[in-house]
């Protein structure tokens, strides 16, 4: 079964959302069934391609508060990301483009058919952003991602270097935006439309009811 899934990886929610989701598969043990569909988004095309500012710096300035508050505006996303067990340091993070990290998955995507595969190099661009607080528009960064995951380096390169994929994003954007969405995470699932972060159990109900399980075997009592 597909799951489409459009998302950043420079959003919290995003990362929390699609951790919860893959939580549910899991849980549900059906990881041999699920096919995920990630989908590009960006947050902000105009974010540059690199920054010595944080996103609490840049925070600070645009509404004039003092550093410190401007820190702590971004506690909350840090509790929830710990409730998921994830370490959210997004205070900290840079706001670099993420057209890059999207050309590259949608490469990835296209070019190797795997779902699990996909899944991971979402997992770890989410980790190198919000834990690690690397920059995603950095090509040595998603280079590492790239070897992690046994992509091969030398198309990766190639890629990255080229303008390739720019098109796909855009058009999955495009897609969201026609539906009348402008945020993400937004899940389909079996055709139920899902907007913004869901729960382990909303997935695993959505999920099992898709695959036919009976209720006792994924909903929890």
């Amino acid at each position: 079964m597909k799951i489409s899934i459009w998302g950043d990886y420079a959003c919290p929610y995003c990362y929390i959302g699609e951790t919860y989701l893959q939580r549910a598969v899991k849980e549900l043990g059906v990881e041999d069934k699920i096919e995920y569909d990630l989908n590009a988004f960006q947050i902000d095309l105009d974010a540059p391609k690199s920054t010595k500012n944080t996103n609490a710096a840049l925070l600070a300035y645009e509404k004039a508060m003092p550093l410190s508050k401007a820190n702590a505006a971004y506690d909350h996303v840090k509790v929830l990301g710990k409730e998921a067990g994830l370490t959210i340091n997004e205070a900290t993070a840079y706001n670099t483009n993420t057209m890059d990290a999207h050309r590259m998955v949608q490469w990835a995507k296209a070019t190797y058919h795997d779902s699990k595969l996909i899944a991971s190099l979402a997992d770890d661009l989410f980790y190198a952003y919000f834990t690690e607080n690397k920059e995603l528009a950095d090509h040595e960064v998603l280079l590492e991602i790239a070897k992690k995951n046994s992509l091969d380096l030398n198309e990766v390169k190639k890629l990255l270097e080229s303008n390739d994929y720019q098109d796909v994003v855009m058009q999955e954007e495009a897609d969201l935006q026609s539906r009348g969405i402008q945020s993400v995470p937004y899940f389909i699932i079996a055709g139920q439309q899902f907007d913004g972060v869901q729960d382990v159990s909303t997935f695993k109900t959505a999920i099992g009811a898709a695959l036919g399980m009976k209720p006792g075997e994924f909903l929890n009592f």
